[in-house]
């Protein structure tokens, strides 16, 4: 069996950037999903500015300041600038 061609299914997500400064625009889109980090709880790793809660596997990921919040049909999910400029338009 040969391998197959698949193409993305055009789909349209709502998005929002984060930008360091709209904290409580994403907490409030996302339902509480969303929180800044203060500066004094980024010990590990300094570089996410922000918390996101993926609903799907019930999991917090780090988020940085210029990423973008994507929701879908599933819940809501992180992506990074330049996935998300050669990944989608705006419509």
């Amino acid at each position: 069996m040969s391998a197959r061609r698949y193409r993305k299914r055009p789909i349209v997500v709502e998005a929002m950037q984060w930008t360091g400064y709209n904290a409580a625009q994403l907490r409030d889109w996302t339902v509480g999903a969303f929180h800044a980090v203060d500066p004094e709880d980024r010990t590990e790793d300094s570089d996410p500015t922000g918390d996101l809660l993926i609903a799907a596997n019930n999991a917090h990921v780090g988020i940085e300041t210029g990423e973008w919040i994507i929701r879908d049909s599933k819940g809501f999910y992180p992506c990074k600038p330049d996935i998300f400029e050669q990944t989608y338009e705006d419509v």
